[in-house]
């Protein structure tokens, strides 16, 4: 059964754009609150998903129950897409019936052994990947190995030392397209989100460049 068309344009913000126009070994969004960097991913992997039966790992560090992946967000794109009827939404997985598949996992969790079954997947999408650690990075990148795969990473940059804005921010690798975004990029950054955003610029403008500007803390502090 082939998907039905997507009922109207997938917009997302400008500086995203790429998500859907370019093919590159690592994706790379950073910066602060409400820039729609994860909704803007989901959105682009539902989308793709949708037209081409692609296999898509959605990790992070820890997962210690399906609440804490992106499994809800996921969901959420496909029925603002108005591609319900495209999509089998299962308690731990999606599968698209064309064939796609979403998988979620905690890398922490999974080890080099169970990471080993996610070896054919077409892109693996790594949330808060701030906080994924050397370990786990060297556990993870060469299971990715499928011809043409990609690795598509968001963070919110915490230190300036932290393992991943060192690897892939500061020196990042071959093929890798490194995007800085932030809430003034998201032409759908709501009034309230903005009136917190004063708020904390006036009352602590140090915490304000990290959470909002997405800027790392240095590590001193």
């Amino acid at each position: 059964m082939s998907a039905p068309a997507i009922r109207r344009r997938v917009e997302l913000p400008v500086k995203l754009l790429p998500l859907l126009t370019e093919r590159h070994r690592y994706r790379v969004l950073y910066g602060g609150r409400g820039s729609a960097k994860s909704w803007s991913v989901a959105r682009a992997l539902v989308a793709k998903a949708a037209a081409e039966p692609i296999r898509v790992l959605c990790a992070r560090e820890t997962q210690r129950s399906i609440a804490e992946s992106v499994h809800r967000l996921l969901r959420d794109q496909i029925t603002l897409l108005g591609l319900d009827a495209a999509f089998e939404v299962q308690e731990t997985r999606i599968i698209g019936r064309n064939g796609s598949e979403f998988a979620f996992a905690g890398i922490r969790q999974q080890g080099v052994a169970n990471l080993k079954s996610f070896e054919g997947v077409d892109i693996c999408w790594v949330e808060e990947a701030q906080v994924v650690t050397k370990r786990s990075w060297d556990i993870l990148l060469p299971t990715i190995r499928k011809p043409g795969s990609e690795i598509w990473l968001t963070l919110n940059p915490e230190l300036d030392s932290d393992e991943t804005y060192e690897r892939f921010v500061l020196h990042p690798p071959p093929d890798a397209w490194v995007a800085e975004v932030n809430y003034h990029d998201n032409p759908w950054f709501p009034a309230e989100l903005e009136s917190e955003r004063l708020h904390m610029k006036s009352r602590d403008p140090i915490s304000y460049e990290n959470i909002w500007e997405g800027k790392p803390r240095a590590a001193v502090e």
